[in-house]
């Protein structure tokens, strides 16, 4: 996937080096957070970059660690590009470390922009992860669909199976 100069803010050669997905439900349990933070710590030891949206409250301390520790991230937008930096991004960001994506170009993300920004956001990246959700998120059935058909051979897991 190509992105114009007008749906890209930062390094874009993030893009080039080992991504993972990192995908988290609105609604998590203490297990989930844990499980969580355990893996970003474990990324932290590694040379991939975590690509995610970060909006979800357990997406967002992910980052938050993620940054605490200089790791770079892609934040993918379901939304037009910031046009302004948001004030906790904005140190990182000046020292090359946040890539933002934007797939699509609306003033506010929506249910059906985040969905859609999350199925690109899988499509990018070759490793998918999963904090533990229940069957009504809407990550289910990005999950079951990656696991049944996943022509691509990613890798795809749910924290703590």
């Amino acid at each position: 996937m190509e992105f114009n100069e007008n749906e890209y803010s930062g390094p874009i050669e993030l893009l080039n080096r080992e991504l993972v997905a990192f995908f988290a439900s609105r609604t998590s349990t203490d297990e989930a957070r844990t499980l969580a933070l355990k893996w970003a710590a474990e990324v932290c030891q590694t040379e991939k970059i975590v690509i995610s949206g970060f909006n979800s409250p357990l997406e967002r301390e992910v980052l938050d660690f993620l940054l605490a520790h200089n790791r770079s991230v892609i934040v993918a937008l379901g939304r037009g590009l910031y046009r302004k930096i948001p004030t906790y991004l904005q140190t990182a960001y000046d020292r090359g470390r946040v890539l933002f994506l934007s797939f699509r170009n609306n003033q506010r993300q929506s249910q059906s922009t985040a969905q859609i920004r999350n199925w690109l956001i899988a499509s990018l990246a070759p490793e998918i992860i999963f904090a533990p959700f229940n069957n009504s998120s809407m990550l289910s059935a990005m999950h079951y669909t990656y696991k049944t058909y996943n022509t691509q051979n990613k890798s795809v897991k749910i924290l703590g199976e």
